[in-house]
């Protein structure tokens, strides 16, 4: 485990497992993979200016808008939720496959099978 790994509290691993379970969920990994690099070397300036604009909001939020705030205003963090959609996103299109696989499967055997019948009632 690197010193990055052991500064990320549970709590921000918790929030950044349901984050990228609900992007990769909602199937926008590309777009948000591809915005997540380009402000990934501002994102402590955005979390701040986030802090300055959304403050009389926060409190609406409870802990929540705060942590979440805390968390990723954090460059490993916002590292760390890219990998993490990234292997999600890999698992996910990996089912997909295996899942076409027998789909195909069995599309054909029912077609042979169809076919079989047809030609065991002409006799």
């Amino acid at each position: 485990m690197s010193t990055k790994e052991l500064q990320i509290s549970e709590k921000e691993n918790q929030l950044i497992e349901v984050v990228a379970q609900k992007i990769v969920n909602s199937d926008f990994e590309g777009p948000v993979l591809t915005l997540l690099e380009l402000v990934k070397p501002l994102v402590f300036i955005g979390g701040e200016l986030a802090y300055f604009y959304l403050a009389v909001f926060l409190p609406l939020l409870e802990n929540h808008g705060y942590d979440f705030l805390d968390t990723f205003e954090k460059r490993e963090n916002v590292e760390k939720l890219i990998t993490r959609i990234e292997e999600l996103n890999e698992k996910k299109e990996g089912e997909k496959k295996i899942n076409q696989g027998s789909s195909l499967f069995s599309k054909l055997k029912n077609k042979f099978t169809y076919k079989y019948k047809l030609k065991n009632e002409e006799k």
